[in-house]
């Protein structure tokens, strides 16, 4: 390899695709050099396809307290019809009929246990599920046993949002939102004059990753929501037509095709102009829209999201509220508009040093109550903790409904009947892994904080919409799932699953040690896992690796049992399977991460660049001093996203410590990132950003590092990556470059990335063949 690095282009035009239920098979591509086998069998793909009975997704029946699921369970998949009140747990349907049923319409056989399609629904009273297989929509008789075809089905198609009464179904055409009128199949358009730069119900080409979309032929919903009687449509203008322009070269976009460029509009940070956002509201019966009387919002974090979290309705449909964060987020105003003149006031209103959150996870529905009386529960760091409080139609604070040194997490909803609330909250319960959520009810004054979850387990809380009972799934990542129904007092009053990990325990698998140590100030605890092969020896010496990401939006760390195929439990995963190589595999969230307090989270903003790596470094040699098979001579790092920009800067910035590195998709410098992104996290002045910027610190690489990127990577432009090796080529740096060709930022489970993964983490950290 010569000093500028070796270049590795992946010559491969599609990339492989993983589903939950079946099972990938890397051997055939395994690298000659060496042996993945052991790790393959723990590859996110294959570890979930292990496990049965692990989550429950509701699927609500309008006007009943009865809802569906899709189980799946050893002998294939089946769903499930609950009756939460009558406390009743039956298939949805007769799946053997319905199999022979279908079969003998597409004359082909059909598998009861693995049905072709995921969704079905089902309406209060009827005699039918509908459900589209085969390109066609279709009804169920559950008393005939009959299937038929239906022309215009009540479900939304690709692309469609259907209203809360299921008559239409909204979607996006050249621009333009209109409907579909489900009983008859007419369509129509409710506004004009939409294009590409100036487009209604669209999120910007910044946040909506355009390019896939069309490579992929992907069709985005309306970024709209309906009205509860289903009369009106809440969405935005969307206008970047001054929007600088990014470019992307696809260098094999077909068979002998020349590379293929693409531009698209992407705001930047201190940019001049960013994507704005004119609210309406659109009658749909009336077939007319009706400005909004409020200023354009400029575009923010909390719509890097396809749903859109900014706008709600009143349970009856006759008042629109909304969120308006100003541009870097350091003021929240909550809005009131009435839908049929677009009338608009300000009736709350909240600004901070750095950001103002709306919810502590990242891009999510406000924790945010407007109750019938005119009184709003806000949800608020004012006093260092989120928390939440009563304010009065005067904007005047009432009370504090909760206080403390923990975290609100979700606002589920408010009995006004009762005046209680009911929340989710995390770090309350003394000697408990503080990210564990727990359900809560507190009554509007704060008095009587109940406890309704005792498990010390993570809490995943789903409400009934009817606010009479919760679904909830609780586990550990060292406790497999179990769901039940509770009531309103916490009691369970139904078992629905529990998971089933005997495959997975049959390969050896053991869960990895949870820990907590001190931080760098001697007063704050640190929570990771410390994960093994399950061939672990004690008395070998590992070396070891951290998987990274560095927040401020999310933690790395798994907390609930990873059971599906959720973010952070795909990286669990990978984490094991990197282990099963003969390596100590580290998790950690540090400070300026999420779910703790505000001087916790707060410790990155402008500071990016530290990535709390003084305090990575501290916690490994804390877990090294009485774990002697921790190889502290050999540590290495790897991560995709904000972890690749993580993984350079620890071998930048402290080269003596992390020795070897993959860093991929990473944002080496947000300059050149969402200005949503930076201006939240860094400021809203990119010329301070320098602390930052990667490429300034390549002279002092001396470990191994492989950078990777896509060349069709939409979000993360590949420009960051090349900066960087300019940088490496200037600075006379040896370095190792993948350009993975077609692929856009969801790289990082690809066959041929994994074992580029596995293969330079064994060859470059290991040493002798040792362990």
């Amino acid at each position: 390899m010569n000093n500028i690095g070796l270049i590795l282009l992946v010559l491969c035009s599609s990339a492989w695709l993983g589903f939950a239920g079946d099972a990938a098979d890397l051997s055939n591509s395994s690298s000659e050099a060496f042996d993945f086998s052991a790790a393959e069998r723990f590859i996110p793909a294959n570890a979930i396809a292990s496990m049965f009975n692990v989550s429950v997704d509701p699927n609500w029946i309008q006007g009943t307290q009865s809802f569906w699921y899709l189980n799946t369970g050893r002998s294939g998949q089946e769903f499930i019809l609950v009756d939460v009140q009558n406390k009743t747990k039956i298939p949805a349907f007769n799946h053997t009929l319905l199999a022979l049923s279908l079969s003998s319409i597409v004359d082909e056989p059909i598998d009861p246990a693995l049905l072709p399609f995921s969704e079905i629904t089902m309406h209060q009273g009827s005699d039918r599920i509908e459900f589209t297989a085969y390109n066609q929509t279709m009804q169920f008789n559950l008393t005939s046993g009959q299937i038929d075809e239906v022309p215009f089905g009540q479900k939304a198609g690709p692309g469609e949002s259907l209203s809360p009464d299921g008559r239409f179904a909204a979607f996006v055409r050249d621009h333009n939102l209109w409907v579909r009128d489900t009983k008859n199949g007419e369509k129509y358009q409710l506004n004009a004059n939409g294009s590409r730069d100036c487009a209604y119900a669209k999120r910007s080409e910044t946040v909506s990753h355009p390019v896939s979309q069309v490579r992929l032929n992907e069709t985005a919903n309306p970024y709209a929501v309906w009205s509860p009687d289903s009369r009106r449509i809440a969405t935005f203008r969307m206008d970047q037509r001054n929007v600088t322009q990014l470019h992307l070269l696809q260098y094999v976009p077909g068979n002998n095709s020349r590379p293929k460029p693409w531009t698209y509009r992407f705001a930047l940070p201190n940019d001049e102009f960013v994507p704005m956002y004119e609210p309406i509201v659109v009658d749909v019966l009336g077939r007319k829209v009706i400005p909004v009387s409020y200023k354009a919002q400029s575009e923010v974090s909390l719509m890097d999201t396809e749903e859109d979290v900014l706008q709600w309705w009143s349970e009856d449909g006759q008042v629109l509220y909304s969120l308006f964060a100003e541009r870097g987020e350091k003021a929240l105003l909550l809005l009131r508009t009435d839908p049929k003149s677009g009338k608009t006031e300000e009736i709350q209103k909240e600004q901070g040093r750095t950001y103002v959150e709306a919810n502590l996870d990242y891009a999510s529905s406000p924790n945010v109550k407007i109750m019938k009386n005119g009184d709003i529960v806000w949800f608020s760091e004012n006093d260092g903790f989120g928390h939440l409080y009563l304010y009065g139609n005067d904007g005047k604070q009432k009370s504090a409904i909760t206080c403390g040194d923990w975290v609100v997490r979700d606002l589920l909803f408010v009995d006004e009947n009762r005046s209680q609330v009911y929340f989710t909250a995390g770090g309350r319960e003394p000697g408990r892994d503080p990210y564990y959520r727990h359900l809560y009810r507190v009554n509007l004054d704060g008095s009587d904080l109940q406890l309704l979850t005792p498990e010390d387990a993570d809490h995943n809380i789903q409400a009934d919409p009817s606010g009479t009972a919760f679904i909830d799934t609780y586990s550990r990542v060292d406790e497999p799932p179990v769901t039940v129904i509770r009531d309103l007092f916490g009691n369970i009053t139904m078992n629905l699953e529990s998971a089933d990990i005997k495959n997975i325990t049959d390969m050896g698998w053991r869960p990895p040690e949870r820990f907590s140590v001190k931080a760098l100030d001697g007063k704050t605890d640190l929570f990771g896992l410390l994960i093994k092969p399950t061939n672990f020896n004690a008395s070998q010496k590992y070396p070891v690796v951290e998987t990274v990401y560095p927040g401020p939006w999310i933690i790395v760390t798994a907390k609930s049992f990873p059971g599906d195929q959720a973010w952070v439990n795909k990286i669990f995963w990978r984490a094991q399977a990197v282990a099963e190589l003969g390596f100590i595999v580290v998790t950690l969230d540090g400070p300026g991460t999420p779910y703790r307090s505000k001087e916790f989270h707060d410790a990155s903003y402008g500071h990016l660049g530290d990535a709390a790596l003084p305090d990575h470094i501290n916690v490994l040699k804390q877990l090294a001093r009485d774990r002697p098979y921790m190889d502290m001579s050999r540590v290495g790092m790897f991560g995709h996203s904000a972890g690749g920009f993580m993984t350079a800067q620890a071998l930048l910035t402290y080269p003596d410590f992390y020795k070897v590195g993959v860093a991929s998709g990473g944002d080496y410098d947000s300059r050149f990132y969402g200005a949503y992104w930076g201006e939240k996290y860094e400021g809203l002045n990119s010329s301070d950003y320098g602390e930052q910027i990667t490429s300034w610190k390549a002279g002092n690489l001396t470990g191994k590092l492989l950078l990777i990127a896509g060349d069709a990577d939409d979000n993360v432009n590949p420009c960051m990556t090349m900066q960087l090796v300019d940088a490496f080529i200037d600075a006379d740096r040896p370095f190792d470059l993948l350009i993975m060709t077609n692929r856009n930022h969801d790289l990082s489970y690809d066959t041929y990335f994994l074992h580029r993964l596995f293969g330079y983490l064994e060859e470059n950290l290991k040493k002798d063949g040792q362990p």
